[in-house]
């Protein structure tokens, strides 16, 4: 009966992927194609060479693809443009996201897939940031997307955060010194250093910030998405998580270097030497035997000596309790291994517990286990003198009765004699105590709520010595935790029969028998398939020559065929550099000439516009020849009238060559970026062209809420606009509308700006709407346009200034948008 309900068991479990969902989800899967954003997160998320979806997050959802048979789409987006890419629905998921960076206006957080806590990166060479303190008024890089620089920046307001678009750019800024430390996670700066043989860096776990914790993003308008991904995630297996975990983090960051102060390295050396107290018996943690210190502790303070440069020298002492009373007395400068307790802390400090300990209760082999302590009623329990838990014990469990010993070894003897019903020890003692001489009489009963949390005692009159200690533990890896402790014991103590567990192995060695045979039986019907099968290919042995001999000759022929071609394949790659060579220089040719092109452009408009700024002054200047010639043909020039008609004339030639002035410094590349306001870039731009449009009735309204300014190059944002402005003019020209008019609005969404420019010229057709922004595509005759207008916007927009620049037609017209990131600093 148990083996059939292990059997359901396994069977339901093996198929329990197809039940999670319910029909409406499943129904969903099968209509939908979830279209998933990928930005670049190394090696979290992010885009490999094959153009394929890659990193821990994205692994994490394609088992969840796979398992719920998922119809998806790869969309590579710009981080800074994921907010922008669900409001318009371009995308439903993103694999990785922090809750401090994206807004749950616009998505759905899953529950949490992954925490990192970010540590301090220095040059190896680098000896002078050991603290916190140390990074005031040093310059830090940290990568924006992990979404925890705002909590650096108010926790830590004179650190200068420097913030980074990837990892890659962090380790530059580090390695060519224009930064001096970096902020992120182990897992990923050390993937990136592994992968890229990057050998000058060291890690600074001592300087440590707050975790960053990652979600899945979905689509709010599709609450459905995160219902299937949810099961998803619940549907993951614990050994599917740490394959995971094993291919993408380093498992440990290894024994980390011991960073001190130079106030801590001062006192060391003139302290010369620690004097440290043990227990002398208590193993297998430590004791003193032939004057020497022996022990899982022992090993510790060999690595905790070698690591801070001086000895720790043994004083030695009779018992526990004197070993205290030494450390009271100032005797000694340290305990090896003690709890940390309120009355201990009149004259010690302690460190982070380094050794942990569960506390058992050792009886004889004839108790049953002892599932709750409790229901132990005046039982005589033995624990050591003087130990932290001696009085912890009599607290919690005031049913027992608890009875002091001088050591271990004399309590489990009188618990084998029957004089106790038990002994209280930790695991470890009672598992090197087995190991001895108590294996097999003695077995661990029942087990304690409570442990054990030992430190490294320091006199409370040395802080710094207490500092000192608390890094040597902290740098010390688990895996060699866990190696000194393999050292010393290996378990071999006895537990209770668990009847449940006899049952399962039992029904698992059934089921495997089971399997055995039906696998023998699989086996004989192969076979007898098998020898039916030798015998038919014995028959066909006799025909096997003929059919050699004629697949030799096919083979000859394709082997000619073969060195033929590749011949011809030596000729091409014997004139392959040349032709790539050739094919470099045309490329190069043609971005000269397109560059070339787009000036003779730009000139184009600029004379038409300065002629448009002249008509009136030049007007005005040839009133005034007139006037003078007037006056001097009927002897009336006087020098007051003559003077006055000439300051005129250099007000208006001032004018002219002002608006030369303007036109100049507006086509001039700006050499740095610079902040500027988007009100004056518009402004300026509508500026120059006013006298253009005001000659052809074209009105201009300009709509701007905020005065945002922006970080970059001015000049290249009022080509833009200049562009997408003077195309209007020209559909309002060549389309003869009446009443033309233009809409200029700017508001600010969050961390980027919208510019929106629509006119009611008509719009632009449909079969050709998206092949505006193609080079040398122009519906004018070759003489009013080159078709690269439009090109060189979109090239500025969303290369130069990481945003993104759209068309679309509307009521009456057309409309251009500009989203960009703001990139400003205070």
């Amino acid at each position: 009966m148990k083996f059939i309900v292990f059997s359901l068991f396994f069977f339901s479990f093996l198929f329990a992927n197809s039940s999670v969902l319910n029909e409406e989800e499943k129904a969903w899967i099968e209509n939908n194609s979830v279209k998933i954003g990928i930005t670049n997160l190394y090696p979290l998320s992010y885009l490999n060479k094959d153009y394929q979806r890659d990193g821990f997050a994205n692994d994490i959802l394609d088992l969840i693809i796979k398992k719920f048979q998922i119809k998806t789409k790869t969309v590579d987006i710009n981080h800074g443009n994921i907010e922008y890419a669900f409001e318009n629905g371009e995308i439903d998921l993103v694999p990785i996201i922090n809750n401090s960076k994206i807004s749950n206006n616009f998505g759905l957080y899953s529950s949490e897939i992954l925490k990192i806590r970010n540590i301090l990166f220095v040059k190896k060479e680098q000896n002078k940031i050991n603290s916190y303190d140390d990074l005031n008024y040093k310059r830090v890089a940290i990568v924006d997307e992990t979404g925890t620089i705002s909590d650096i920046k108010k926790k830590y307001p004179k650190i200068k955060i420097v913030e980074t678009q990837r990892i890659e750019e962090s380790v530059q800024k580090l390695l060519g010194g224009s930064v001096d430390a970096l902020i992120a996670s182990p897992i990923t700066v050390q993937k990136y250093l592994e992968d890229n043989l990057v050998i000058d860096l060291k890690a600074m776990p001592l300087i440590s910030f707050e975790p960053s914790i990652f979600y899945f993003f979905s689509n709010k308008n599709k609450p459905i998405l995160q219902s299937i991904l949810e099961k998803g995630l619940d549907s993951i297996s614990i050994k599917e998580q740490k394959e995971l975990f094993d291919k993408w983090f380093l498992k440990d960051v290894a024994d980390l270097p011991l960073i001190l102060t130079e106030e801590e390295m001062n006192y060391l050396q003139r302290k010369a030497s620690i004097n440290m107290c043990v227990d002398p018996d208590w193993m297998p943690y430590e004791k003193i035997e032939d004057h020497k210190h022996i022990g899982i502790v022992a090993d510790y303070m060999k690595e905790f000596q070698e690591k801070i440069g001086i000895p720790i020298k043994l004083v030695e002492t009779q018992n526990w309790s004197e070993s205290l009373e030494y450390v009271r007395n100032r005797n000694c400068d340290i305990l090896s291994l003690v709890m940390d307790t309120k009355s201990r802390r009149e004259y010690m400090n302690f460190t982070k517990p380094y050794i942990t300990a569960p506390l058992v209760l050792v009886t004889k082999r004839n108790v049953t286990f002892i599932n709750d302590l409790n229901t132990l009623e005046n039982q005589k329990i033995g624990i050591q003198k003087d130990f932290a838990y001696n009085e912890i014990i009599r607290r919690n469990y005031p049913n027992l009765e608890v009875v002091d010993v001088e050591h271990l070894r004399v309590g489990l003897k009188k618990v084998e004699r029957g004089e106790l019903f038990g002994q209280v020890t930790t695991h470890l003692n009672v598992a090197y105590a087995f190991q001895e001489e108590f294996y097999g009489s003695l077995q661990i009963s029942g087990k304690f709520d409570n442990k054990w949390y030992l430190s490294v005692g320091v006199r409370n009159d040395a802080p710094i010595l207490l500092n000192i200690f608390e890094k040597v533990v902290n740098s010390i890896s688990d895996e060699n935790k866990q190696k000194i402790i393999n050292n010393w014991v290996s378990v071999k103590y006895e537990k209770s029969i668990d009847y449940k567990l006899f049952w399962t192995i039992l029904s698992i060695l059934v089921f495997i028998l089971l399997l055995i045979l039906y696998t023998y039986i699989l086996q004989s019907r192969y076979i007898k398939k098998l020898t039916k099968a030798k015998e038919e290919i014995e028959m066909l042995n006799s025909t096997l020559e003929k059919k050699v001999h004629l697949r030799t000759r096919e083979l000859e022929l394709s082997n000619r065929k073969l060195k033929i071609k590749t011949l011809e394949l030596e000729h091409l790659n014997n004139t392959l550099d040349t032709r790539i060579k050739e094919e470099i220089n045309n490329r190069k040719k043609q971005e000269q000439l397109l560059i070339q092109q787009s000036k003779l452009a730009e000139m184009g408009e600029m004379i038409s516009m300065i002629a448009h700024q002249w008509r009136q002054p030049l007007s005005a200047l040839s009133t005034v020849i007139q006037n003078i010639h007037l006056r001097y043909s009927l002897d009336k020039l006087d020098k007051e009238y003559l003077d006055k008609q000439r300051i005129l004339s250099n007000a208006l030639t001032e004018k002219m060559s002002k608006t030369i002035e303007d036109f100049r410094n507006f086509f001039k590349p700006n050499k740095e970026k610079h902040a500027f306001s988007i009100k004056d870039a518009i402004s300026q731009t509508i500026f120059l062209i006013v006298d253009s449009f005001k000659s052809n009735s074209i009105k201009i309204e300009v709509q701007i809420l905020d005065d945002i300014k922006l970080y970059g190059f001015q000049s290249e944002l009022s080509q833009v606009l200049l562009n997408i402005l003077t195309n209007s003019k020209d559909a309002f020209l060549e389309k003869n509308i009446e009443n033309p008019h233009i809409i200029i609005k700017a508001k600010r969404i969050q961390t980027h700006i919208k510019i929106l420019i629509s006119d009611n010229a008509g719009g632009i057709g449909e079969s050709i709407i998206n092949k505006i922004f193609e080079p040398y595509f122009t519906t004018k005759d070759s003489y009013n346009g080159t078709g690269l207008g439009l090109y060189m916007s979109k090239i500025i927009i969303e290369q130069n200034m990481q945003g993104e620049l759209k068309v679309k037609n509307i009521p009456q017209g057309v409309e251009f948008s500009m989203y960009i990131p703001i990139n400003y600093k205070e």
